[in-house]
């Protein structure tokens, strides 16, 4: 990718050499900050640092290209400002896991699901649940931030690798997230390419469908070498030793369910949920107003059941605070990109497309790069689209023929940069590596490969016919 990356950069630079010295410093920048990334990802350290370098760089480049300090300021003010909004939701989900787990919800839905749950199954069920969840209520992060961080739980419990599981999650929150009549993700794609959300659903269910079973199978493979050990597990018993657990408890769960079943906005809908978890805290647990002040900004935490402890603990606002400096950062990064211009230089290379896969594999890039530097899902989908309209218009490409590939690409592919929003908070949540679980999202990177494969079939068919 990297090779790919620099060639084409290469070529946009040589294409007007009186403009080459100018943007030489904007090449430097891209190819430093890109293995500046990997290795830090590859290191495991702290993005937000190697992002905020990044972010530096940039706007080093950007000025060099005659905008002022000023404009330079501005643009990353407006950044900022969208961040906030992002930041918003992040630290409610912050909230929400650590209510859920003091009031006892997050460990009912463990101690009901291990009953439930067939354990020679377990990874299949890993990325089933999180589908079916993220189709309810259309939110990936949401998703794994309930349902995926029980899962993780379990699986901790019960001696599966964690990198296998978390991919199976993320992966099955972004089945949903994809494809479900509440995704913001759906509407939003929708909406650039003018086409309707109810329209779109079944055409992108029917095309998605190969790369789901083929998860499907890889998943019941896994589940099959790697079972969930629950006769060495003493889990149900720490959990009932430790909560009161009763059907009651999952009152915060139906609240959510519910509020985003009937639009109610995200926030909201998690706040709601929340607050009820801490009433439950109370009443059901034994735990005060204050203990459950402090598990909100702190983190839950069980001082009186150390072994339990270990599985179950975490969430609240700090749990938080480096996913909202990395949104932060990456936020101004992307205002700054988008709105010097950098990408726009694109234009003259996709002039040269003209097959069907080559503008599909443009896009696959394309999402790539905008996913990297954007840091957003949705960031992404928007710079994409901007830059690949002109060429979808030249060659004649149908609205919903855009919809798919744009679905097939920037909306999924996030997910596997692992500092892209979409994935850096779930593994954030589910306190996991930020790289471990990439080979096992199966489903991130099978929806562009088979849409890919499709379109090449159908490419050769044409070929044969004429």
């Amino acid at each position: 990718m990297l090779q790919k990356l620099f060639q084409l950069l290469m070529q946009l630079h040589q294409q007007n050499h009186g403009q080459y010295k100018k943007s030489i410093p904007i090449l430097i920048a891209t190819l430093f900050s890109c293995i500046l990334l990997i290795i830090t990802v590859l290191a495991d350290g702290f993005i937000g640092m190697s992002l905020l370098l990044v972010c530096l760089m940039f706007a080093y480049a950007i000025n060099r290209q005659g905008f002022s300090w000023q404009h330079i300021l501005d643009m990353s003010k407006k950044g900022v400002h969208t961040a906030m909004i992002v930041i918003q939701v992040f630290l409610f989900i912050g909230l929400l896991t650590a209510t859920w787990q003091a009031s006892g919800t997050m460990p009912a839905i463990i101690d009901y699901g291990l009953g439930l749950i067939q354990p020679r199954l377990f990874i299949l069920f890993a990325f089933l649940l999180p589908t079916l969840v993220s189709y309810l209520i259309g939110t990936s992060l949401g998703t794994i931030g309930t349902i995926g961080l029980a899962l993780i739980i379990m699986a901790r419990a019960g001696g599966i690798p964690e990198s296998i599981v978390t991919g199976a999650i993320i992966a099955g929150a972004y089945v949903g997230d994809r494809g479900s009549p509440m995704s913001s993700s759906a509407v939003l794609t929708a909406t650039l390419t003018h086409t309707k959300v109810p329209e779109n659903l079944p055409i992108m269910f029917k095309n998605a469908l190969l790369a789901l079973l083929i998860s499907c199978a890889l998943y019941f493979v896994l589940a099959l070498l790697f079972p969930l050990n629950v006769a060495q597990s003493n889990l149900p018993h720490l959990i009932e030793e430790a909560f009161y657990i009763g059907p009651e408890l999952f009152i915060p769960v139906i609240i959510m369910l519910a509020f985003i079943l009937l639009r109610v906005p995200v926030k909201l809908s998690i706040l709601a949920s929340a607050l009820s978890a801490a009433i439950l805290a109370i009443i059901y647990q034994g735990y005060t107003p204050l203990e459950i002040g402090k598990f909100m900004i702190m983190g839950f935490e069980l001082p009186a059941h150390p072994e339990l402890g270990k599985i179950i603990h975490g969430g609240g606002l700090i749990s938080m605070l480096g996913a909202a400096i990395v949104v932060t950062v990456s936020c101004a990064l992307s205002s700054l990109i988008e709105g010097a211009g950098l990408l726009s230089q694109l234009n003259t290379f996709l002039e040269r497309l003209q097959s069907r896969t080559k503008i599909f594999k443009a896009n696959i890039i394309i999402s790539w790069l905008t996913a990297a530097i954007g840091c957003s899902q949705s960031v992404s989908t928007v710079m994409t689209y901007c830059i690949m309209r002109t060429t979808y218009a030249r060659a004649s490409i149908q609205d919903k023929d855009f919809l798919l590939d744009l679905e097939n690409t920037g909306i999924v592919m996030a997910a596997l940069i692992p500092w892209n929003i979409a994935a850096l908070v779930g593994t954030t949540m589910l306190e996991t590596s930020m790289t471990a679980y990439l080979p096992f999202a199966f489903y991130l990177y099978l929806l562009p490969l088979t849409h890919w494969w499709k379109l090449k079939r159908k490419e050769k068919q044409f070929t044969l016919r004429t």
